[in-house]
């Protein structure tokens, strides 16, 4: 593992509640993922030593208590290298995950994470969300989950259809939030997103990351 993700690792171990299993299984993840990215682009190569301070930290907000609540059922989705559902799943064991990308490369990586580790209720789909919805129209989530995947207007109607009744979308954003909430709240006015502000990053401080949290109130 790049000693830059070694040093991270061992700071998050003092700073989450996680047990040791969980701990290594992220430093075995990590370390498949670096792994892989010699040969395939999984993150971007400046983001290579911030797996862990960056994708890795932001992951493990979507398992805050505001943001998870009693979901068990869970949707990544646009996944990438597993980011947040991974993360999520090591954390969480009991969640029952589905991570979704349509990337093939992306998902044949995660399928290999999920081998190696032995994780179990795991469901690894290389398929478009839209395209989801129609194939298996009998999936509901509790909770769908996204990191940077495209504006809310876009996301809301790829995952509204694979939310149950007051299932929520997670959705992770950085940067100034004002005109893309308005443009989705002109184009969907019954529902109310929350915003939730996130911790700074030590690596990344000047970055602004909120957490935008929808329910589904059909």
């Amino acid at each position: 593992m790049h000693i830059a993700n070694k040093t991270a690792l061992l700071e998050l171990a003092k700073d989450v509640n996680l047990p040791t299993y969980a701990l290594e299984q992220l430093g075995e993840f990590v370390g498949l993922l670096e792994l892989w990215n010699e040969r395939t682009n999984l993150v971007s190569r400046q983001d290579i030593e911030r797996i862990v301070a960056r994708h890795v930290q932001e992951s493990l907000w979507f398992c805050r208590p505001e943001v998870l609540g009693n979901a068990r059922r869970v949707l990544d989705l646009g996944t990438g290298a597993g980011f947040p559902g991974m993360v999520m799943k090591i954390a969480v064991p009991s969640l029952q995950m589905t991570l979704l990308d349509s990337r093939r490369m992306k998902t044949v990586f995660l399928q290999a994470v999920v081998a190696k580790l032995g994780l179990q209720e795991v469901s690894v789909i290389c398929d478009r969300a839209e395209m989801l919805a129609k194939t298996s129209p009998s999936l509901h989530y509790d909770l769908i989950t996204c990191r940077a995947v495209a504006k809310l207007d876009r996301l809301w109607p790829w995952a509204a259809p694979l939310l149950r009744p007051g299932g929520t979308l997670a959705a992770l954003k950085g940067g100034d939030l004002d005109a893309e909430r308005a443009q989705f709240t002109r184009r969907f006015p019954d529902q109310k997103p929350e915003i939730l502000s996130m911790p700074i990053l030590a690596c990344d401080p000047a970055a602004d990351r909120k957490m935008v949290v929808i329910t589904n109130h059909a």
